[in-house]
Formats: C-alpha cells, sequence, structure tokens
C-alpha cells in the first residue's frame, strides 16, 4: 500500500513534466511565428518607404529634422528646440488642432470661393470720384479706426472688415471730408455686430471719436444708410481670411510646435503690416490675396524666418508679386516705429536693421521717415495706441533717401 501510494507522486511528477512541455511548444511556435512576422515587416517596410515617410509626416516631425534643420544660408546646423511665440492681441494661433482639422477639409474649398469673390469686394481707385476726400484724410481716418480697434481687444478681421465697408461705401458717392470721421467710426461699430464677438457700448465706442454730436442715433441713421448702400452684403473676404489661409498652409507642411509657432508669430506681424498697408491709399491697388502673401514674406524677413523650400501659390505673376513685396518692404522700413509702438510685443528693436537691408537689396529709394503721432482727438486716450501715424509719400526726398544715394 505504502509503495502504491508512494508512487503516485512519480506518476504525478510524469504528468507534471508532460504537460510542462505544452508551454514550451508554444513558445517556439510564437516565436517562429514573430520570426516571419518580423521578416515579413522588414521586406515590405523596404518596398514601403514612401508610405513609411507619409506616415512619420503625418505623426509628427522625424528625428533627423527635429534635430537639425536648415538656416538662412542653407547649412545643416542645430537650432533651438523652437521659436519663442509672440504675446499679441492679435495671435489667434494658440490652439491649432481644429483649425488644422477643419483646414484639412475644407480649406482649398473656402480659398477658391473667397478667391472668386475677391474683385467684387475689393474696389480698386475708390478715390478717382472723391473731390474733397484724399488719401491724407483716408491714412487720419484709418489710424483712428486702428486706434479704437486696439483699443477694444477687437478681432483683427473686424477692423479688416469695417475698413472694407469703407472703401466701398467712398467709391459709390462723393463726400465731403467731415462725413468721413463718422462714416469710419459706423463702420467698424457695424463690424463688430456683425462679427459677433465681444462689442463695447455705443457710448464708450464714440467717446473716443472725441466728438459731441456723434451720438447712437447719429452712428444708427449713418448704419442704415451705409447698409442700403453696400446692397447688404456685409459678409466678403478680406486681407485676414487670405492671412490665414497662407499660414495654415504653412502650419499643415510639418505638424511641429515649432512650424506652428513660426507661423503664427509671423501671421500676428503680417497683421501689423497689413494694418499699416490699409492705411496707405496705394497699397489698394493691388487684391487682398496678393497684399497678403507680401506681408507673410515681410514678417519672415523681420524674424529671419527662411522660407525658401515652401511651397507658395502661383495665382499672380512674379513680376506683379516682386512689386507689391517690394513696395511692402519699403513701407515696412520707413514706419518702424509705427509698427514697433503698434505691436510691441511682436515686432523687435532691430526691425530696421532686417527691413532696411530688404529694401537696399530690393533697388528703390523712395523710403520716407514716419511721420509724428496724429493729435488726439479725444481727451481719452485709448491703450496700445502710441503708433504714430505714416507720413504720406512726398514728392522730395527723405533723409533716408539721401542717405542711401550718399546725399547729407
Amino acid at each position: 500500500m505504502r509503495e502504491t501510494v508512494g508512487e503516485r507522486p512519480l506518476e504525478r511528477d510524469r504528468w507534471r513534466e508532460t504537460v510542462g512541455e505544452r508551454p514550451l511548444e508554444r513558445d517556439r511556435w510564437r516565436e517562429t511565428g514573430d520570426v516571419r512576422e518580423s521578416e515579413r515587416e522588414r521586406v515590405m517596410a523596404t518596398f514601403n518607404s514612401k508610405k513609411r515617410k507619409r506616415e512619420e509626416k503625418r505623426s509628427g516631425c522625424s528625428q533627423k529634422k527635429s534635430k537639425y534643420r536648415r538656416d538662412q544660408h542653407g547649412t545643416c546646423c542645430p537650432v533651438p528646440e523652437e521659436p519663442t511665440p509672440v504675446r499679441d492681441q492679435w495671435n489667434t494661433f494658440t490652439v491649432m488642432a481644429d483649425a488644422l482639422q477643419t483646414f484639412e477639409e475644407y480649406g482649398e474649398d473656402a480659398y477658391l470661393f473667397n478667391k472668386r469673390l475677391e474683385k467684387d469686394f475689393s474696389p480698386l481707385d475708390f478715390l478717382a470720384n472723391q473731390h474733397e476726400v484724399d488719401p491724407t484724410n483716408w491714412e487720419e481716418v484709418t489710424n483712428i479706426l486702428i486706434k479704437v480697434h486696439r483699443h477694444f481687444s477687437l478681432d483683427f478681421s473686424t477692423l479688416c472688415l469695417s475698413v472694407n465697408y469703407l472703401a466701398r461705401y467712398i467709391s459709390q458717392r462723393p463726400l465731403k471730408a467731415t462725413i468721413l470721421k463718422p462714416l469710419g467710426a459706423t463702420c467698424l461699430y457695424l463690424a463688430t455686430k456683425i462679427m459677433g464677438r465681444k462689442r463695447p457700448s455705443a457710448e464708450d465706442f464714440l467717446e473716443l471719436f472725441g466728438d459731441a454730436n456723434y451720438t447712437p442715433a447719429y452712428i444708427a441713421y449713418v448704419e442704415k444708410n451705409l447698409m442700403c448702400q453696400l446692397d447688404y452684403r456685409l459678409q466678403g473676404p478680406t486681407i485676414d481670411f487670405f492671412l490665414e489661409h497662407f499660414s495654415l498652409i504653412r502650419a499643415s507642411s510639418e505638424k511641429c510646435s515649432g512650424i506652428i509657432t513660426r507661423a503664427a508669430n509671423a501671421l500676428t506681424a503680417a497683421r501689423g503690416i497689413a494694418a499699416l498697408a490699409m492705411t496707405q491709399y496705394g497699397f489698394h491697388q493691388y487684391a487682398p490675396s496678393l497684399l497678403a502673401q507680401c506681408c507673410l514674406k515681410a514678417a519672415d524677413n523681420i524674424f529671419g524666418y527662411n522660407t525658401a523650400n515652401e511651397e507658395e501659390p502661383r495665382d499672380y505673376p512674379a513680376h506683379l508679386m516682386q512689386e507689391c513685396l517690394e513696395k511692402t518692404l519699403l513701407l515696412v522700413s520707413a514706419n518702424k516705429n509705427f509698427l514697433q509702438q503698434l505691436l510691441p510685443g511682436v515686432f523687435p528693436e532691430t526691425l530696421q536693421e532686417h527691413s532696411a537691408s530688404a529694401a537696399i537689396h530690393s533697388g528703390s529709394t523712395e523710403v520716407t521717415e514716419p511721420a509724428g503721432q496724429h493729435p488726439g482727438t479725444s481727451s481719452r486716450r485709448p491703450k496700445e495706441t502710441g503708433a504714430g501715424s505714416p507720413r504720406k509719400k512726398g514728392g522730395g526726398k527723405s533723409a533716408a533717401a539721401s542717405r542711401k544715394t550718399g546725399k547729407r
């Protein structure tokens, strides 16, 4: 009995040994399968290198791209991890995930749609039939609009829409110079309603224009005439749409935080340059989509960004693009103080060096110095509006042009 019972542990041990062999066989099968699978993946990866590169680009920057990037001279050298984002109310690239997703789905269709409407909403030579209103009056009123806009921290598209209203209205009927200022106030206030964002009260809004005759009832009367004259077409493509579109093209090329920050910085600076260009009557001869590209290029020049390898739209002839770009760079160079005071957190102190060097390479000598600030129109000062208005180009040479030609 004891021998019989004593044999059971031996039988149990044999059973354990027999069963214990099964996991070993399973492991061998798994190892063989893993080797075959890894070999298959390695072979497929050899033939599908393009697919692998697309997946790496879709998931983010590769290790090689994040470690080394090309500088302005085309040499490969280490750069900081990412540029520092600028702080300003016109920097709207804080949240990019939803914007990029929407852009990838509808960006091209939206661009083509607004491109077709661009000519209908962008009047040329809108001061041609005006007898009292001249470019100087236009410059003064648009500068006031910029100051009030910055004071209330409104969206940049609101400013663009108000200037568009003003230009379209002026192109359709002659005006007295005294009517231009209340008309500009009405355009800006109407734009705040259309954009549907935070809107100041009519009393606080009109107080900044410094005239007791501007009452809410009077502005409401002008607003009715304005909407009727514009045929109630109050939404249209402005330069801000094209600035955002071209910036999203840059940001979607490689979804890295550094690329997105760089695109956001260039967009914010380009908005300041576009605001400056809107005060100059001569820049309204260019389509908003063309001027938007030139403003972004001028912003790249200020920050020292290299965009030689970036794909650019070919909607305009090269000579027209070059002409508009040269004028934009000259405008920036001549009004650096205006830009630094308008967006102090965006434009660096070395703005003169970047813009002046680009202006010299352009070969033009019509560079004017910025004029002093217009006298205030109200005892209440808008905040962040210390920017002086740019001077209209005169017939004689300026001091900057004299230095360029060697005259003292």
